[in-house]
């Protein structure tokens, strides 16, 4: 079974243009519950040690059903789904969405990779590093979107979003996103992301936006702990002058922005 779903991904990842990638070094063992998983390996892309999302699944969670729908890796059981596109820059697992800044990679084999920390955190494992890639089980998989997410901060995050960038990569929309959430955290702006974003004279307008798809999910990524541009508290179009590029550092620009902190 495990191979033809990896054939399947082989074959479906060459009629869409994809390539495997290779590793930046060589493979490492994966042991579950201190058993090494002798036809598992962990690989380092960019520094992340990425893993087999098929076989920790199972090895992790021997009642979960993996099968290859709509272009996309899912697992399910009982108590999670979880799902992975080769090439995304996310994983989704319970209606939340995890930020894969280097995007989910599929091996040599058609295998979907994915970060460990991140399949750890979504179906409830502990990882760590003992000379292989260690995965513990017997945690409870991530608390479902539709608890976690405050519907009214997600909603106005996404019209702001769409808005101010939503004609942007979904790099640049997570940035806008950064930039709302920071000042929540940040003295001499409001607490909140509903006051941040009413205050007088910042996103006149924005919350009437109608959100795109990927503003939602640049929204959701964002609460889930995604930040493109660290320290981000202001933004503008790339060569306009304002108060923030006058008198605040630059500190990235994506697509069409220029941020400040």
């Amino acid at each position: 079974m495990k191979r033809r779903i990896f054939c399947l991904v082989l074959c479906l990842a060459l009629v869409l243009g994809t390539t495997a990638q290779a590793a930046d070094t060589a493979s490492v063992a994966v042991a579950v519950d201190g058993v090494t998983q002798e036809h598992l390996t962990a690989a380092a892309y960019d520094g992340t040690s990425y893993v087999s999302l098929y076989g920790v699944t199972l090895a992790l969670r021997p009642d979960a059903v993996i099968t290859w729908e709509d272009g996309q890796l899912v697992a399910r059981a009982e108590d999670f789904t979880l799902s992975a596109r080769i090439g995304a820059s996310y994983l989704v697992a319970n209606g939340r969405y995890l930020y894969v800044p280097g995007g989910v990679k599929m091996d040599d084999t058609g295998d979907t990779l994915v970060p460990a920390r991140t399949l750890a955190l979504a179906l409830g494992a502990a990882v760590a590093w003992t000379g292989a890639v260690e995965f513990t089980s017997g945690g409870t998989p991530i608390l479902a979107g539709d608890q976690f997410y405050n519907a009214g901060d997600l909603d106005l995050l996404a019209r702001v979003i769409t808005h101010e960038s939503g004609n942007q990569p979904l790099a640049g929309k997570i940035a806008v996103g950064n930039v709302i959430i920071n000042r929540t955290r940040t003295s001499g702006f409001p607490d909140t992301i509903s006051d941040v974003i009413y205050e007088k004279n910042q996103f006149p307008g924005a919350a009437n936006a109608n959100p795109n798809t990927e503003s939602v999910i640049a929204a959701k990524l964002c609460l889930d702990g995604a930040v493109t541009v660290p320290g981000a508290l202001y933004f503008n179009g790339v060569g306009k002058s304002c108060w923030a590029s006058r008198n605040k550092t630059h500190l990235a620009t994506i697509g069409g922005h220029a941020f400040y902190g």
